[in-house]
């Protein structure tokens, strides 16, 4: 199977792992956005920061798909929002948000004011402080806020994209922030790691490592840097994902035998075989709820997309087609992304399919191979790698194929992204 293949150090390239879906939205809310502004005019670090605040701010707004900004409006002085509602009212802004950065003893803090401009409403108040270093993290806090206020969803700004990259002349584990910014390499083992996997918290990040000579599971606390040893059963020891409170991990493990599914128990350390069939079983993810598991199986022949209930431990055939791999829940519930093919001779592409298996539709096409999607915390949008380009590279697009751009630009062949909550 391709995702077994994919941790074999004779097959580094082939692992495939997939997502994605979105209906379409309502209208898009007219937010307007002037200049942030010093609260000191003549304090030059202070206005800086206020500037690479709005930048990403803003930013993060368009991303998010909500928000349209109207322009036209006028500038916001650091203290009279009434003055400029209507204006922006006129310009088009149903809302106005509006903010003052300054020095304090954390560092840098940002003061925003989100109103509604028909009637001067308040909406949000919020001031964010922390350190200089860390004026994008602040953005983005404001920029999920201001979008749970105004959508009643959380924003995925904060969020964080996990992938491997082979650029070092080995495969090593990258993270960088969910536009890309901030790219850092997490591992320098000098070997292969691939397979990330956040914990819901996303404070924890798993993967499968060689550097012991043995596909092995490491744990990385992403606050400290240290890694310790998960999971070292002989064999493969593969991620599949975190139960909904991150106290469980779905794995895929050989130890000796045929791979299967296994439920790893991350308090107790103790670990359960699920599966035990005739083909190979891998790819395992939970389900919203926690009570059931996609995973992939070629009992049947082809490798096929399969459900798991994790009480009766019964499995349900979900596809037909000539390959499948690497199944993604979204956290949404009603549909799975996967990687597929219709016949031997198609690129692979990522395809969707309810939890009943009657609809079933392909997001990607034309595009050469299109894997290892994983869906964000929201279920709008889908982060996954591709060789668009002629060499495989993380891109992102919204839930039903649309809108791609790459993510980050780096040398060598990046794969297995995996997208924080």
């Amino acid at each position: 199977m391709a995702s077994i293949a994919a941790v074999s150090a004779s097959a580094q390239e082939n692992v495939y792992f997939q997502i994605g879906a979105k209906a379409k939205g309502p209208a898009k809310i007219a937010l307007g956005l002037p200049f942030f502004v010093a609260k000191k005019a003549d304090r030059k670090e202070e206005s800086l920061a206020a500037h690479d605040l709005w930048d990403v701010v803003r930013s993060d707004l368009l991303l998010s798909r909500y928000f349209d900004l109207p322009q036209g409006g006028p500038a916001y002085d650091g203290k009279n929002m009434r003055a400029i509602e209507g204006p922006w009212a006129k310009a088009g802004a149903s809302y106005l948000l509006a903010g003052s950065a300054y020095e304090d003893a954390a560092g840098v803090a940002l003061e925003a004011l989100l109103v509604a401009t028909a009637n001067g409403d308040r909406i949000l108040g919020k001031t964010i402080h922390g350190p200089k270093t860390s004026l994008r993290q602040i953005a983005h806090r404001l920029s999920d806020e201001v979008v749970l206020a105004l959508t009643g969803k959380p924003g995925i700004a904060q969020s964080r994209v996990a992938f491997s990259n082979d650029s070092t002349g080995h495969r090593e584990i990258y993270i960088a922030d969910y536009d890309g910014a901030g790219l850092t390499r997490l591992t320098h083992d000098r070997s292969l790691d691939l397979l990330p996997r956040f914990s819901p918290d996303g404070r924890f990040l798993v993967y499968t490592s060689y550097k012991n000579k043995n596909p092995d599971l490491y744990r990385m606390d992403l606050r400290t840097g240290r890694v310790s040893l998960l999971s070292g059963l002989q064999g493969l020891n593969v991620a599949g994902g975190f139960s909904p409170h991150g106290s469980r991990l779905l794995m895929t493990v050989s130890s000796g035998s045929t791979p299967g599914i296994w439920l790893l128990s991350l308090k107790s350390g103790k670990i359960e075989r699920l599966t035990h069939p005739e083909g190979a079983d891998s790819s395992p993810t939970f389900s919203p709820d926690g009570s059931q598991a996609a995973f992939v199986s070629d009992r049947a022949g082809n490798p096929e997309i399969y459900l798991l209930d994790l009480l009766t431990r019964r499995s349900t055939k979900l596809t037909s087609l000539n390959w499948c791999d690497s199944p993604s829940w979204a956290p949404t519930g009603e549909w799975i992304a996967f990687a597929g093919r219709e016949a031997s001779e198609d690129p692979i592409d990522i395809f969707l399919t309810d939890i009943t298996g009657r609809q079933l539709s392909r997001i990607t096409r034309g595009e050469g191979s299109n894997e290892d999607p994983r869906w964000s915390a929201d279920g709008r949008f889908i982060v996954f790698s591709g060789n668009r380009s002629g060499r495989y590279e993380i891109y992102v697009m919204d839930g039903d194929g649309s809108a791609p751009h790459r993510l980050v630009s780096l040398p060598g062949s990046s794969i297995t992204p995996d997208w924080s909550r």
